[in-house]
C-alpha cells in the first residue's frame, strides 16, 4: 500500500511540475566524471524528467533511463526529442529490471537509492551488481540517513553492501538545500583477475 501512495504522490508532482529534485541541470559531479570518461552505455535509475539522460547523450553516450513514473518518463522523452537524441526509457520499478541487458559502462542514481525501503535495497544493488560491467563506475547521490527509524537515506551498513562488490573511489560530503546532510559517492566495479 506505501509502494502504491508513493508512486501516486509521484505521479501527481510530475503531472503538476511541483519536482524541487529536478532542477534542470546536470551535477558538477557527473560533468566532471563526462569529462574525463570516454561514452559508453549508461543507466539512469530514477532519471525523472531525463535533464542528466540529455547531458550524456550529448557526451556521446549510449543512454537508457528508468523511472516508475509514466509522467517522468513522458517528459524525459520529450526533452530526448528535442534535443535531438536517443534513448531507451523503461516505465518500471528499479527493483526489478529483469529486460535490462548487462554491461552498462555507467549506473547513474541521483536520489533513487536513498528513498528505497529497506526490502527493497538489496534487489535494487542485485541489480546494480548485474547490470554494471566489469571496469564500469557507478555513480551515487543520497541523503544521510538523518533518524534512526527512517528508511529514508543511506547508512553505513548500505555503504557496506555496495563495498563487498565495487571499491570506492571518491566521496564528497555535503548538504542539499541546508536541510539533507548528502553525499556524493563513486564506485567502480573491478575486473577479474
Amino acid at each position: 500500500m506505501k509502494s502504491l501512495l508513493k508512486r501516486i504522490k509521484y505521479e501527481w508532482r510530475y503531472s503538476v511540475g511541483k519536482t524541487v529534485w529536478d532542477t534542470g541541470t546536470s551535477p558538477p559531479e557527473l560533468l566532471e566524471y563526462l569529462s574525463h570518461h570516454p561514452p559508453g552505455r549508461a543507466l539512469d535509475l530514477g532519471c525523472g524528467s531525463g535533464t542528466n539522460l540529455v547531458t550524456m547523450a550529448k557526451a556521446g553516450w549510449q543512454v537508457c533511463g528508468v523511472d516508475f513514473s509514466r509522467f517522468a518518463i513522458a517528459q524525459a522523452r520529450s526533452k530526448i526529442r528535442q534535443h535531438g537524441l536517443r534513448a531507451e526509457l523503461w516505465v518500471d520499478d528499479v527493483t526489478n529490471l529483469y529486460r535490462l541487458k548487462p554491461g552498462f559502462d555507467l549506473i547513474l542514481d541521483i536520489g533513487c537509492f536513498h528513498q528505497l525501503k529497506w526490502d527493497e535495497r538489496q534487489k535494487y544493488l542485485d541489480n546494480v551488481q548485474r547490470l554494471l560491467k566489469e571496469g564500469g563506475d557507478f555513480l551515487l547521490y543520497a541523503h544521510y540517513r538523518s533518524f534512526p527509524d527512517s528508511s529514508h537515506g543511506i547508512d553505513d551498513e548500505d555503504l557496506e553492501r555496495l563495498l563487498t562488490f565495487l571499491r570506492l573511489i571518491r566521496r564528497a560530503e555535503g548538504w542539499e538545500r541546508q536541510k539533507f546532510p548528502s553525499v556524493w559517492l563513486w564506485f567502480h566495479k573491478e575486473r577479474s583477475p
